[in-house]
């Protein structure tokens, strides 16, 4: 039996078991309430982005660009539940729509402009007190290092006005009052899926379909800490590691550990929060050499911190991040692979439900390719984000 084969079993076998179990527990208590739940969101703003190549400007842009995400739950039975979205992203300058459902998303970070699509389309499961809970078929994973600006090395699927998405299983369970375990297993068509996959993790040329993420996360905070989590991802057979042998193919390995505290300043409420994150992947690809020999590999190394002011004002936050990936990090929604990152963000929060933010972000390359010159990227938006 493939690996393929083998989660489809095992996803069909836990949800049969859902449908079996859920009615029975639900006759023994209240009446479960069937109704449609309804709720959604609408993100929207103006971008603005410029290149520079040796001190030239190359391109520069200006873009209207809006998403519009509309969810619907159902209960089945007593702790059985199914959740479905609908997704779309537009852009001014790319028009049109396309509406599909697919494994995997046109692009190595998710949708395009004009697509719509389901980014959840999932039934989940959870036991008694919420010690346990599993969701099986589409949804998304956000791991994120928190901040005004919050970014994940290797798991934050539909940031920013993107839709993305991921097809498989996520289970969760609560060890002690502190520590929770999370196991998500991601079906890899051969295009690659829905979330973020970088070159040159190719999943054309290997049989097996299914990544894994194993992370342990601290539910409760300890004096000024106020999250932990650690974090492994496999990807069998996923990397194409050498250009001299296309046909070459390696085992893709990346350890995340993410840290933030908080502290309070002042009487008016004011809070400092500061984080870290670091990854490292072990097995990378070979850089290009002379004569179309391959030289050494490229740099595993990933990292981010962020520092935060909330509540300056009642509702208004800034937070600044700076980061890096090397060549060989190919995870990351939030980080281009070889690539410097520095963002500052201001967030009006007018209330939960609206909220308006302001970003600057410069963006360079980390490690020119010999006869290469280094690239500048400098962009900002402003954005307004309603929830419904």
């Amino acid at each position: 039996m493939t690996r393929q084969s083998t989660v489809i079993t095992a996803a069909a076998v836990l949800i049969a078991t859902m449908a079996l179990t859920g009615p029975r527990e639900a006759s023994a208590t209240a009446p479960v309430d069937r109704s449609w739940h309804w709720s959604g969101d609408a993100r929207g703003g103006l971008f603005v982005s410029e290149r520079r190549v040796e001190g030239e400007t190359v391109g520069r842009s200006e873009d209207l660009r809006w998403r519009l995400r509309l969810s619907a739950r159902r209960s089945l039975a007593e702790r059985l539940e199914f959740r479905a979205r609908a997704a779309g992203t537009w852009s001014l300058d790319e028009p049109g729509t396309r509406a599909y459902l697919r494994a995997s998303s046109p692009s190595a970070t998710g949708a395009n402009a004009g697509d719509v699509t389901f980014d959840e389309l999932q039934l989940r499961v959870r036991g008694a007190d919420n010690t346990w809970w599993l969701v099986a078929g589409r949804f998304q994973n956000r791991f994120l290092l928190p901040g005004v600006a919050a970014k994940s090395l290797d798991r934050n699927d539909g940031s920013n006005v993107g839709v993305a998405w991921r097809d498989g299983l996520h289970y969760s369970h609560r060890l002690n009052e502190a520590w929770r375990a999370h196991v998500v297993v991601t079906h890899r068509p051969r295009d690659g899926g829905g979330s973020a996959r970088r070159a040159p993790l190719d999943f054309m040329h290997t049989d097996h379909r299914a990544s894994v993420f194993t992370g342990l996360a601290s539910e409760r905070a300890e004096g000024p800490i106020i999250m932990r989590m650690v974090g492994i991802d496999w990807l069998p057979d996923a990397l194409a590691s050498d250009q001299a042998d296309p046909s070459r193919r390696e085992d893709y390995v990346a350890l995340v550990a993410r840290a933030a505290a908080q502290w309070p300043l002042g009487a008016h409420g004011t809070r400092l929060l500061a984080g870290a994150e670091i990854g490292y992947a072990p097995r990378t690809q070979r850089l290009p050499g002379a004569a179309g020999m391959t030289g050494g590999r490229a740099s595993g190394l990933a990292w981010q911190a962020s520092v935060n002011l909330y509540d300056i004002r009642p509702g208004h936050h800034l937070g600044l991040v700076h980061g890096q990936a090397g060549a060989g990090w190919l995870l990351s929604n939030d980080f281009r692979a070889n690539d410097r990152l520095t963002e500052l963000r201001y967030q009006r929060r007018f209330s939960p439900a609206l909220s308006v933010e302001i970003r600057g972000r410069y963006r360079d390359t980390l490690v020119p390719a010999p006869g290469q010159p280094r690239r500048h990227d400098r962009d900002a938006y402003a954005r307004i984000t309603l929830r419904f």
